[in-house]
């Protein structure tokens, strides 16, 4: 009877978690992969000085997984960066986020390395980007060559190291591609002479309830011991009160004794000597990096607790980080004691290992089933939300895990703001991409209002400003964040400020210029600097606007006219004066 009990839960369950019809698809296996499959010694340090990692493959960031190596510069910028090995230059990215300044180098092996955070190329590539830069009237932007126009040897300076773009310090961020696929590599399978005689350390295991969406119940924290590799539970059977479990670790691992500790490379669980799941950070691409969402416990992270990695795929995940078909989940069908083993590997093959025994304690007929509210949010299919309000539309790769959403409108203070303040969910479930959200203001707004309208998301992590359009009576744009979206109308012109220099005075001392820009809602859409009537280039950290001193700033008196506007349309100008 207890056996058909579990048989009808889980059949149940099935129905309300997957379903049938969903248009995207279970990955398929990934390969296993070994340094053999890698050339050994064909890429050299891309610096002259020894490598020493600020953070290495698979590190666990927000959104992403790390793509590369952090190597470290000394708390240094412009120390000399060398192409690792042979090819040609096949495109440059200079961007304000992410990479900043940066590198892409083919080689005639079928591999890309990539070189960002850096400060000047070398001169001839230097010139010739910052002559297209001023053709174009633009600095930000990306560049693809051919295989003739800027062919590297191994070991030529391309650029000096830096700390351009989203980088928090100098460093040389470093990655191995598949030229073909587009899919990052671990760099340390090529061979760089780095040495790891250190087992991962596994600080937690915890237990999951997969009666339930993982947004729905936390995990069960199991209490373990050990150290050097060799881990085990401290009760001598872990009792489980569902039949239908997954697992979860908290783990890292150190490459030195004195060194911090650094994202693992594999892991994996097995039950009665049956392998149910593997997971290794090897051999994906951008596009999936932020699959890191649905292989954490993200609720629990970003409620404050710890990364917990799942030793098993959610319903939503499509990434090909994990390489068994199966989702990882374990069925238990009777109360019978099992063997339990999880392993966790670094790149260099240092392993450890937690063993327990489980047992289910027969009480799921006692528990509820999954608990979902009228405006659940299933993986696999497009999902509709539509009140008076708003609307939103999220594809069917929006959510990892069912949702039971969560949504109220509450009337707002701010004067600004021209709708009640919306909240849909909370930014605790990711949501993989761009959903759409459109919303009708409270209030008739004339033709001069309504320009100056964006729509405002808030939660306790960000707040995203984004222009929309208009739809009828409904203004519609794209967020890829759950919180609070409202109306506002913005006539507030940014704010412009020189930094290190006076208006009037002389900057002969200097070798760059710079603006601080701000604005009331926080994004700036264009920034233009005219010197003597003529485009002057900037680059941009943050909110500064740098100028680096060059030959189009020649000796003597100078005006320079900047201009500004944010996303509402709103424009403020000023003029400087300086000798140089």
């Amino acid at each position: 009877m207890k056996a058909l009990l579990v048989f009808l839960l889980l059949f149940a369950y099935s129905l309300f978690s997957k379903v049938s019809d969903a248009p995207v698809t279970k990955p398929k296996m990934q390969a296993q992969t070994t340094t053999a499959e890698y050339p050994q010694g064909y890429f050299r340090n891309p610096l002259d000085i020894p490598i020493k990692l600020a953070a290495n493959f698979g590190e666990l960031r927000p959104n992403h997984f790390h793509m590369g190596l952090d190597i470290r510069t000394n708390q240094r910028e412009n120390l000399p960066v060398y192409a690792a090995a042979e090819g040609y230059i096949s495109r440059i990215k200079i961007e304000r986020f992410g990479f900043g300044r940066a590198i892409y180098i083919n080689h005639p092996n079928g591999y890309t390395t990539l070189y960002a955070h850096l400060n000047d190329f070398y001169k001839p590539l230097d010139d010739y980007l910052k002559e297209k830069q001023y053709n174009d009237q633009k600095w930000e932007q990306e560049f693809e060559f051919e295989p003739n126009q800027f062919p590297v040897t191994k070991g030529q300076f391309i650029a000096f190291s830096g700390n351009t773009g989203g980088s928090a310090g100098p460093h040389l961020h470093f990655e191995i591609r598949d030229t073909k696929t587009g899919n990052n590599l671990n760099p340390w399978l090529f061979n760089f002479g780095l040495d790891d005689n250190i087992k991962p350390t596994i600080f937690r295991l915890y237990a999951y309830d997969r009666r339930y969406s993982t947004y729905q119940v936390g995990p069960t924290s199991i209490p373990i011991s050990g150290s050097n590799g060799n881990y085990s539970a401290t009760s001598n059977v872990v009792t489980l009160q569902s039949p239908l479990v997954s697992f979860g670790i908290a783990a890292g691992d150190k490459i030195t004794a004195v060194s911090n500790y650094y994202g693992i490379y594999e892991a994996s669980i097995s039950v009665d000597n049956s392998l149910r799941s593997t997971f290794k950070l090897n051999d994906f691409s951008y596009d999936e990096t932020r699959y890191i969402n649905a292989s954490i416990d993200y609720k629990t992270r970003l409620s404050g607790g710890n990364f917990i990695q799942h030793l098993s795929r959610l319903p939503g995940n499509y990434s090909l980080i994990f390489s068994q078909d199966d989702d990882g989940q374990i069925v238990l069908s009777d109360t019978l004691i099992h063997q339990a083993e999880v392993v966790v590997k670094d790149v260099a093959g240092n392993a450890s290992v937690i063993k327990f025994k489980l047992k289910w304690d027969g009480s799921a007929n006692e528990k509820l089933m999954f608990n979902a509210n009228n405006l659940s949010m299933i993986p696999g299919k497009e999902n509709v939300f539509k009140t008076t309000d708003v609307e939103a539309v999220f594809s069917e790769k929006a959510f990892y895990d069912t949702v039971p959403f969560v949504y109220k409108s509450v009337i707002s203070n701010d004067t600004k703001a021209v709708s009640p303040i919306l909240y849909l969910h909370n930014n605790t479930t990711p949501v993989h991409d761009s959903f759409t959200v459109r919303i009708k203001p409270s209030d008739f707004l004339t033709t001069e209002d309504r320009e100056k309208v964006v729509v405002q998301l808030v939660n306790n992590r960000k707040t995203d400003v984004v222009k929309g359009f208009w739809v009828n009576d409904w203004m519609e744009a794209k967020f890829r964040d759950l919180g609070m979206v409202k109306l506002v109308i913005d006539n507030i012109a940014p704010r412009i400020t020189a930094t290190g220099f006076v208006n009037g005075g002389s900057v002969s001392s200097k070798k760059s210029i710079s603006f601080l820009v701000t604005d009331n809602l926080g994004e700036i859409k264009s920034f233009r600097a005219l010197l003597d009537g003529n485009w002057l280039l900037f680059s941009r950290k943050k909110d500064s606007f740098i100028h680096t001193f060059d030959y189009r700033t020649s000796p003597g008196k100078h005006e320079l006219i900047v201009t500004v506007e944010d996303l509402a349309g709103n424009v403020n100008e000023k003029t400087f004066v300086f000798t140089r």
